[in-house]
Order: C-alpha cells, then sequence, then structure tokens
C-alpha cells in the first residue's frame, strides 16, 4: 500500500514535472514569435523524431511452443534484420566515403586509415551474412525441416539480391574512385620499410602485423575482384550445403522470382522511374547473375526480359556521380549470354541517347507539369494535416495517400535530376545554360515540397501515428481471419501445426510498435504459410499492407534523403551559374531560400565526410560560396536599391519611364530574403545594404563636397522607403562655396600662385585664365571652411610649406642679383643717382627707369616675348601671392573660431578642471574637463592672439639676406623703379585684354607684386633706402610735364592732332591711375612689415 507520503511525493513531482513543459512551451513560442524567427521555416530549433526501436529480443519476439519453427524465424529474421542495417551503413558512411574520395585529394591515405579498415570490416560482415543467409536456406531445404511445400521464398530470395547489391555497388564505387591507386602507392612506400623497421618504431612482430593486415585488406578490397570472390564462396557454399536433389527446387524458386520481379519492374520502370524502383533493377541483375553462377541456369528467355528491362533502365544513379550501365555488368559476368557486347553496348548508348534528347525536348514542360503537381501537394498538405483531432477511416485512407503521392513525386523528380545530369557527366556532354536553369528550377521544387513537409511536421507526425495503428489492425484482421479458417479445419492439429504456429507469431509479432524487426519477423513468419491456406490475394494484401506500414513509418527519412541536394557537391562548378540570375524579381528571392537549403545539404555532406578523412572542407566549401553570394546577390542587390534610390531622388529630371512592378518590388525583396541561412550561418541583407549605402554615400560625397545634400537625401529617402537606417557621415560642414580646398593648395602652392592673382583690399584670389566660361575665385569664407573640415593645426602645416616654397624662390631671386650685367647696371644706376641727385632734387629721375627697362630688353626675349625683367616681376609676384595666401590663411583661421566662439558665452577660460576636483567627480570627468579647458584655450588664444605668420617669415629670412656674404642684394632698392613701370606697362596691357575677344592674359588686379617688393624690401631692410629715391614724387612730376605739354599743343594745330593729343591724355590718365593703384596697395602692404 502507498503511504501518503508517496503520494504526497508524486503529486509534487507530478506538478513540477507540468510547471516544465509549461515553461518550455511559452519559450517555444516565444521562439516562433521572434521576428528574426518569423520566415525562416525550415529553421527547426526543436523536432519531433518518430523512430521506434526494438527492446524485444528477436527470440523473444517470435517465440512459440514449436521449438524448430522458432528457430528458424528467429535466424533468418536476425539475418534480414542484418541485412538491413548493413544497407543502411553502407549508404550513410561506406559508399559515401568513396564517392567523395577524389573531392579530398588533398587527404593523406594515412588519415583515410580507419574508414579503409571499417570497409573491409563492411565488406566481411556483408560476405558473412550473405554465406549465412543461403546457409540457412540450404540447411532448410536439406534437413526437411519443416514442410516446404507451398512456402513463399520471395522475401527471403529478395533479402538475398539486397545484400549482394551492397557488394556489387561496393566494387564498383572503389573501381571509380583513386583509392586503390593510393592504396598501392603506400604498401610501395610500406615494403622500403621492412628491412628498416625501427625508422617506424615498431619491431619485427607489429611490422609483420601491419603486413599482413594491409595485405589482407588488399587481397579483399583493391584487387577488383569482390564480387567474383563473393560468387566463389557461394559456388563452395552451394556444393557443400545443399544437395543435387535440392537444387533444382531452389533454382525453381529463384528463376520464379526472378521472372515475377522483371515483369513488375517492367511496369514500374515505365510507369514510376524513381531512384528506388531502378534500384530494384540493379538488384535483379545482381540476383541474375547470382542465380546463373550458383545453378548454372543460363535461361536465354529470362535473359532477353531482362534486356528489355535494362533497356528502359539503362542508366541507374547510385550516389555521388556514380552510373551503374547494366550491360557492362552482365557482359563481365554472363559473357556468354550477352554475345556480341559492341552491338549490346551499342543498343545501349541509343537508349541513352534517345533518354537524354526527350528529356531536352520535353523539359520546360516536365517542369511546369512538376510546379503544379507539388503546388497542388503543398496545399494539398496544408489542407489535409491542419486538423489535430482523431481521424476517421476515409480521412486516414486520405492522409495516407498523400503521404506516399508525396514520397513518389519527390523521388521521380530526385531520379530525374540526377540521372540527367550525370548521363551528361558520364558520356561527357555538356549541358547548355537553359538545361542548367531547368535543374536549378527542380532544385526549387523539390525543396518547396521538403518546405511543406517542414511547416507541417507535427501534424504529419500525428498523422502517422494514427495511420500505421490503422493499417496494423486491419493486418491484424486479416490474419485472425486466416487463423479462425484454419482452427475451424478439425485436422489442423496434425497436418497444419507448423502454419497455424507461423500463423500465430505473424499475429503477435504485428501487434506492438511498427519496428523494422517486427515488420520483418511477420513478413517472414507470413511466408512458411503455404499460399493455399490464404483466403484469396490475402498473402498479396499482407504483404503490401507491411510494405506501406514500413514506407509511412520511414516517411521522414525518405521525404529528407529525396529532397536532399547535396548532389550539387559533384557539380559545385555550376553554383556559380546560378547566382548569376537577377533576383529583383519576388518569385526568384523565395526560390533563392530554397537554393541555400540545397546547399546546405552540401555543407552538412561535407561536414560528416571531413570526419572519415580528418580534412576540412566544409568551412572552405562555406567561405567560398559566401563570397559567390556577397558578389552577385548582395551587392546586386544594394546597388538596385541605390538605383531607385537616385532615381526617386531625380524624379524631377526628364528620365526615362521606370516599371514600377519591377522596382517598387525591391522592397518586398528586402522583407523576403532579411533573413537566409546557409547551414550555421547567416546572412542577412538589411546590415549589407545599410553599409553598403553608407559606405557610397560617404565615399562620394568626400570626393565631390557639394553633392553632400543629394546624398544626405538618398540616405533619408532609403530610411523612408525601405526603412534602411544608413550611419551618418560625420563629414564636418560644408558649404556650396567649400572652393579649392587648403590642403590642395598646400600641396600644389607653387601652382597655385603661378596661376591665381591676389587682390589686397578684399583679400580674395582669382583665376588668372581657365578654359571654363568662368574663373575660380578664393576669399577667406573659402579658407575659413577647409581649416573647419581639416582644423586648425594645418595652418601651421601651411605657412611652413610656404617657407619651403619661398627659400626655393628666393634662390632664384638671388641668382637673377648676382648676375654680372645686372649687378653692374644696378650699380651704374646707382652712382649716377647718386652724382646726379643734388641738381635733380634727390629724385630717381623716370627717364632713367625707362632707359633700365629698354636696356635690359637689348639683353634678350624668351620664348613667349617676356623680358628678363619681365620674369623677375613675375617670380616678385609668386613671392608676394605666397604672402597674401599666409595672411588669407590667418584671415580664415580667426573667422573659423570666430564661429567656433560664438558657442562660448564670453572669452573667459574658467576652470573646469578646479570644479570638478573641488566636487570629488570622478577621474574621467576631471579628464575630460582638462580636455575642455585645452580646447577652449586653444580656441580663445587662436582668436584674440592668433600667430604673426609676417613677422616669423620676417624674422627667419632678414638674417640671411643682411648678411655680408649676400652684398649683392645691397643695390635692390633701385631696381624697383624700372620695377614698378614694368609692372604699370603690364597691368595696363592685362585691363586692355579684358574688353577683348581673346583674352588671354587678362586682369584687372595683381597686387601679389606689391607684397612681394614690400616683404622683400622689408627682408633687406631697404625702406629707407627706397624712400630716399623719391620715386612717386618722380613719377608724379613726370606725368605732370607731360599733361603741360599736352596742354601747350591743344592751342594750335590741326584737328587731327587734337584727336592725337586726346589720346594721349587719355593714355596718361591711365597710366597715372595705374601709378596710383599701385602707390596705395605698396603703401598698404608695407604696413604689414612695420
Amino acid at each position: 500500500m502507498r503511504t501518503d507520503v508517496d503520494k504526497e511525493a508524486g503529486t509534487y513531482v507530478l506538478r513540477s514535472y507540468g510547471e516544465f513543459f509549461k515553461k518550455q512551451y511559452q519559450d517555444y513560442i516565444s521562439l516562433l514569435e521572434d521576428e528574426s524567427r518569423e520566415d525562416n521555416k525550415t529553421f527547426s530549433p526543436i523536432q519531433v523524431v518518430l523512430e521506434s526501436s526494438e527492446l524485444v529480443p528477436i527470440t523473444d519476439l517470435v517465440s512459440s511452443d514449436n521449438a524448430v519453427i522458432t528457430k528458424v524465424l528467429s535466424v533468418l529474421t536476425s539475418l534480414c534484420v542484418e541485412i538491413h542495417d548493413l544497407k543502411k551503413e553502407a549508404f550513410e558512411s561506406h559508399f559515401k566515403f568513396l564517392s567523395v574520395y577524389d573531392e579530398y585529394a588533398q587527404s593523406d591515405i594515412s588519415a583515410q586509415m580507419e574508414s579503409i579498415c571499417l570497409l573491409n570490416t563492411f565488406l566481411s560482415r556483408c560476405n558473412d551474412t550473405l554465406n549465412n543467409l543461403c546457409c540457412q536456406i540450404f540447411a532448410i531445404f536439406n534437413e526437411d525441416i519443416v514442410n516446404l511445400n507451398g512456402i513463399q521464398w520471395h522475401f527471403m530470395i529478395n533479402k538475398i539480391g539486397e545484400i549482394f547489391t551492397l557488394i556489387v555497388i561496393l566494387e564498383m564505387l572503389i573501381s571509380r574512385c583513386t583509392i586503390t591507386s593510393n592504396w598501392n602507392n603506400f604498401r610501395k612506400t610500406l615494403k622500403v620499410y621492412d628491412t628498416k623497421h625501427n625508422d617506424l618504431g615498431l619491431d619485427e612482430e607489429k611490422l609483420g602485423a601491419l603486413n599482413g593486415a594491409v595485405n589482407n585488406i588488399t587481397a579483399k578490397l583493391m584487387n577488383d575482384d569482390i564480387i567474383q570472390s563473393t560468387l566463389q564462396n557461394l559456388l563452395m557454399l552451394r556444393k557443400n550445403y545443399l544437395s543435387l536433389k535440392n537444387c533444382s527446387v531452389v533454382t525453381a524458386e529463384f528463376t520464379q522470382y526472378i521472372k515475377l520481379a522483371i515483369t513488375n519492374l517492367d511496369k514500374l520502370a515505365q510507369d514510376k522511374p524513381s531512384g528506388d524502383n531502378l534500384y530494384k533493377c540493379i538488384k535483379i541483375n545482381a540476383l541474375f547473375v547470382l542465380n546463373t553462377h550458383l545453378f548454372g541456369n543460363n535461361d536465354k528467355k529470362t535473359f532477353k526480359s531482362l534486356m528489355e528491362l535494362n533497356t528502359k533502365a539503362h542508366s541507374i544513379f547510385v550516389i555521388g556521380t556514380a552510373i551503374w550501365f547494366p550491360e557492362q555488368f552482365l557482359q563481365r559476368f554472363v559473357p556468354a549470354l550477352c554475345g556480341n557486347y559492341n552491338k549490346l553496348s551499342q543498343g545501349m548508348l541509343k537508349a541513352r541517347q534517345a533518354y537524354m534528347s526527350t528529356k531536352k525536348m520535353s523539359l520546360t514542360k516536365d517542369i511546369v507539369s512538376l510546379q503544379y503537381i507539388c503546388s497542388q501537394w503543398a496545399l494539398t498538405v496544408e489542407e489535409v494535416f491542419s486538423k489535430n483531432n482523431k481521424l476517421s477511416a476515409a480521412e486516414m485512407t486520405l492522409h495516407a495517400k498523400t503521404i506516399v503521392d508525396g514520397l513518389d513525386v519527390a523521388s521521380n523528380i530526385n531520379y530525374s535530376v540526377l540521372s540527367l545530369i550525370n548521363l551528361h557527366l558520364s558520356l561527357g556532354m555538356p549541358l547548355t545554360k537553359q538545361m542548367l536553369m531547368s535543374m536549378f528550377e527542380i532544385v526549387d521544387i523539390l525543396k518547396s515540397l521538403w518546405n511543406a513537409v517542414s511547416r507541417n511536421y507535427d501534424q504529419i507526425i500525428n498523422s502517422m501515428n494514427m495511420i500505421i495503428q490503422h493499417l496494423t489492425f486491419q493486418a491484424v484482421s486479416s490474419i485472425l481471419e486466416i487463423k479462425k479458417t484454419l482452427i475451424s479445419d478439425k485436422k489442423y492439429a496434425n497436418k497444419r501445426l507448423d502454419e497455424l504456429t507461423c500463423i500465430v507469431i505473424a499475429e503477435q509479432t504485428i501487434k506492438g510498435a511498427s519496428t523494422l524487426e517486427r515488420n520483418i519477423a511477420t513478413n517472414i513468419a507470413l511466408s512458411f504459410v503455404p499460399e493455399t491456406t490464404y483466403i484469396e490475394d490475402t498473402y498479396v494484401k499482407l504483404g503490401l499492407l507491411l510494405e506501406k506500414i514500413q514506407i509511412i513509418s520511414d516517411f521522414p527519412n525518405s521525404i529528407k534523403k529525396h529532397c536532399n541536394c547535396s548532389w550539387l557537391l559533384w557539380h559545385h562548378n555550376i553554383i556559380p551559374i546560378y547566382f548569376e540570375q537577377n533576383f529583383s524579381m519576388q518569385l526568384q528571392a523565395i526560390k533563392l531560400k530554397y537554393f541555400l537549403l540545397a546547399l546546405d545539404d552540401c555543407v552538412i555532406l561535407l561536414e560528416e565526410t571531413d570526419k572519415l578523412f580528418d580534412f576540412s572542407r566544409a568551412a572552405e566549401f562555406k567561405n567560398k560560396l559566401k563570397v559567390i553570394f556577397d558578389e552577385h546577390v548582395l551587392k546586386n542587390i544594394s546597388q538596385n536599391i541605390e538605383t531607385n534610390l537616385r532615381l526617386h531622388i531625380h524624379s524631377h529630371l526628364q528620365l526615362d519611364v521606370v516599371d514600377p512592378l519591377t522596382h517598387d518590388m525591391i522592397k518586398k525583396i528586402l522583407l523576403l530574403l532579411d533573413n537566409l541561412r546557409l547551414h550555421n550561418m547567416y546572412m542577412s541583407v538589411m546590415p549589407c545594404v545599410e553599409h553598403y549605402l553608407s559606405k557610397t554615400c560617404y565615399n562620394l560625397t568626400t570626393v565631390v563636397l557639394s553633392d553632400w545634400k543629394t546624398y544626405g537625401e538618398m540616405r533619408q529617402m532609403a530610411k523612408l522607403k525601405f526603412k534602411v537606417l544608413t550611419i551618418q557621415d560625420n563629414l564636418p560642414t560644408q558649404t556650396l562655396e567649400q572652393g579649392l580646398d587648403v590642403l590642395e593648395i598646400m600641396r600644389n602652392i607653387h601652382i597655385f600662385v603661378s596661376r591665381y592673382q591676389y587682390n589686397l583690399n578684399n583679400q580674395i584670389f582669382i583665376e588668372k585664365s581657365s578654359n571654363n566660361k568662368h574663373l575660380n575665385s578664393i576669399n577667406i569664407r573659402h579658407i575659413a571652411n577647409s581649416i573647419r573640415t581639416h582644423g586648425t593645426g594645418i595652418m601651421n602645416t601651411t605657412v611652413n610649406f610656404t617657407y619651403q616654397f619661398l627659400k626655393n624662390k628666393f634662390y632664384i631671386f638671388s641668382q637673377f642679383m648676382y648676375d654680372e650685367q645686372i649687378k653692374s647696371r644696378l650699380a651704374k644706376d646707382l652712382r649716377n643717382f647718386k652724382e646726379t641727385s643734388g641738381e635733380n632734387g634727390n629724385v630717381y629721375l623716370y627717364k632713367n627707369a625707362e632707359k633700365f627697362n629698354k636696356g635690359i630688353k637689348v639683353l634678350g626675349v624668351v620664348e613667349d616675348g617676356q623680358s628678363y625683367l619681365d620674369l623677375f616681376r613675375d617670380l616678385i609676384s609668386q613671392i608676394g601671392n605666397a604672402m597674401g595666401y599666409v595672411r588669407m590663411i590667418r584671415s580664415g583661421g580667426r573667422h573659423c573660431c570666430c564661429d567656433a566662439t560664438a558657442f562660448l558665452p564670453n572669452l573667459e577660460i574658467r576652470d573646469f578642471k578646479g570644479l570638478c576636483e573641488q566636487n570629488a567627480l570622478n577621474e574621467k570627468t576631471i579628464h575630460t574637463a582638462d580636455n575642455l579647458e585645452d580646447n577652449i584655450n586653444d580656441l580663445v588664444t587662436n582668436f584674440i592672439q592668433g600667430t604673426e605668420y609676417f613677422k616669423l617669415l620676417v624674422e627667419v629670412f632678414a638674417p640671411v639676406f643682411r648678411n655680408p656674404k649676400n652684398v649683392h642684394l645691397k643695390n635692390f632698392f633701385i631696381i624697383v623703379p624700372p620695377l614698378t613701370l614694368n609692372f604699370v606697362e603690364h597691368m595696363i596691357l592685362s585691363k586692355d585684354k579684358m574688353s577683348k575677344k581673346n583674352k588671354a592674359g587678362a586682369a584687372f588686379t595683381d597686387d601679389g607684386f606689391a607684397m612681394g617688393i614690400a616683404y622683400i624690401l622689408k627682408l633687406l631692410d631697404q625702406d629707407s633706402s627706397f624712400e630716399s629715391l623719391h620715386w612717386f614724387d618722380s613719377v608724379w612730376t613726370h606725368i605732370k610735364k607731360e599733361r603741360e605739354n599736352i596742354n601747350e599743343q591743344k592751342s594750335k594745330g590741326s584737328v587731327q592732332l587734337q584727336q592725337a593729343l586726346a589720346l594721349t591724355e587719355k593714355k596718361i590718365k591711365t597710366l597715372e591711375d595705374e601709378y596710383k593703384l599701385l602707390y596705395y596697395s605698396l603703401t598698404s602692404a608695407r604696413i604689414f612689415f612695420r
């Protein structure tokens, strides 16, 4: 009796268990509700696996009072279960190993040793199981321990065919790959160490054992005689264990089974050419060879029927790229029946070519039909499996039909694509791009089928349980009917005891979970009941029921196998072609997810085979796919979105008409493709598009700063239209009049000073000439914008660059002044000035300047007609322009600082750091306050004080210029009057060109000359010397005299003379204006250097 304590404990455990499941359910629901998982229907974080495992031993499963029958059934059932396990192991491990062997060409044989040893063991198990099964059957016939009349041997012969087919496929796969040659190389290497066993770290005994194991594997696996050895062993068994009397009976059973199977498969190969049905064709060919070798049965009529079947099943896909050709197999093992092999081979080749031609012609039509069938099936699944309640018998029949139909469709599609693509490969025929695209469509269809199953997996599992129970009930009812018939016979006890025992065993085994062991045991028990015992075709119906139970039990694994697209691994060269499609339409976007599921199968296969070869191909394959995907899909979509945004932003322009159905679809595509999964790697489109747009907008804005507004609008439009959140570029504030950048001018200062002219009063530089219809100009605002962009640190760097430039220019200046002819003329002029200064009132005469100019021209001119004095004047203008640029930099910097200080309440620097320390704030805050103080201090210092760059540039060059070594520069002041005369003539000519059509050389300002003269006079400390010349007084006196002469001539003379005098007066007025402008500019410029 249970105590109250036990009851309370039980109640508590149940309550805890219930709470646990409730929490798990809530977590699962939250997972499904998560947006990131919502549209990723193929991802199953948790899944119910409906696989029944038999816990009852087979001896107990088929136990009865009849010891002989129990023994026979238990042995045969165990062997058949072993055959099923071997087949499963073959396709899940060994056949995969051999099929991908050549994909792992870099893998060493030593890494494959474990897999090769397991393969050797597998072959031994296959041979042992086949030999054992044949021995058991032979013993049943020989010993006569059961009544052999009417026993159905088809099930057992089928199992013999199954195990022998595995051996046939194994030999074919070994012969197709390079494992044999690699193994032989390994053997040769190993033989080298026969006398050097110490080098391997092995003693003689261990090396001998190793050689023995290697020789054993070589003999069994690597000699291309696996099938022949198996047939010879079976022949020895038949001779030893089967009497001649029973040999004919067994032969008759085998032959009858083969004929019946050929008839059935002939219809299936024609109507339902699926992978499973055509696999049976390999089995029949294998059994025919086995029957011929074992019993010497060379029935030409049966062989003819077999070849007719083979003409339909001419190429049977096995695994990887392996295709089994029946004529090659039969020619090798039954050459006597094949006769003229060339004729046979040609016939089969024509059958294959005819098949491919038919497929090519009907492929497009077939795909449309398949899409319709699959869509209809998917809709049926969605509709039929939506009910979770108990099903009626009619509903269970409908559910079972839906499941079986889905398997048939998937199997047919799978076989169709695999046979077609691998036949092209085997026969060396190229695939057209249209066919490839059709095959991609087939991949999409297969994955859409799997998607339908995956979405309704739980409901399908629920229905499967009920269907299996219903089918089991039908089978039990049929068995009970047979049992009643037997029991009603009063003489059954004596004559038909074995039959009744088998019926009872079949009844007890089928009652229970639908395990493989129970299904096989029931089939074998029923096969030992004579056909005459069954009512009409009850045996066939029971066989179909048991087969259906097994098909429905295996449905999840079967549909997964048929929808598995890992075969793409062997044809990975075609994968990039798929991604070259345009995914701008909604349908292609959905299909992309299905194709990624297909690639997922390839990765899973590689992960499995990586373990067999101790080599990593899966990660390499995934990375390769990621690169292809990024290049062809993500980049493509990003560019489409960028184009869409550009067209939208520029829609006010007259553009071509855009199809809205194409471009507006991009928004839906983004939503569809937001979560993409390839195995354990997630690819989200949105972040990639955001990154692409952010990068593009940033890069293009930095290239053309004036486009900042356009790209800002594009970012906003991306947010509103596609919910794409781009990162703000955080570029410093820009204006549309950014002008030339300070950095650009700094790097090319030598070009800048020669191509631009300076205006002293407006602080502006104007381009001399341009191919455009406008001239560029640079003012303080432009410089301030550039300094705001790059920071105030650029100012010192710019002045440093200017210093380097001035060094070079002053070197040329010094060379000109050092020239003997120039030096002698200057000395002569100075001497003349000193000698006549008393007579002329200490004034440098205007005519002396004119004379100097003419004298320089006599020395020669350069190619463009300029004299050496013109070039010297241009050099001084460039030096002055450089100084003007330095002045503009300082003014721009102060403007920038002024704009920045607008955010400060006053220009008093407060002790923020001290305030933070007083209030005991943390270290980071104190450090931040210190930084703030430094920044404000720097800002206020630059704004209030600024840096006297002119003073620095005078101080750095003055000692050199005034050095006694440079005595040739002391007469510079005497060349200034001729230079000013030259400059005025140049400006009059330049201004005159402003009104002409050809404006080459036109200019209206060039204050760089005045800046240059003022700067050099300061460097040489010759300001007082220049003033002693009273040059401008001399100019005004000269102009006054010229006017007086004109006024004297006006009172007399002809009309023509009056006109000439008017023109002369106008020229003198122009000359006076230019000298005044120069005088004012020079006077202003000299103020900077006081």
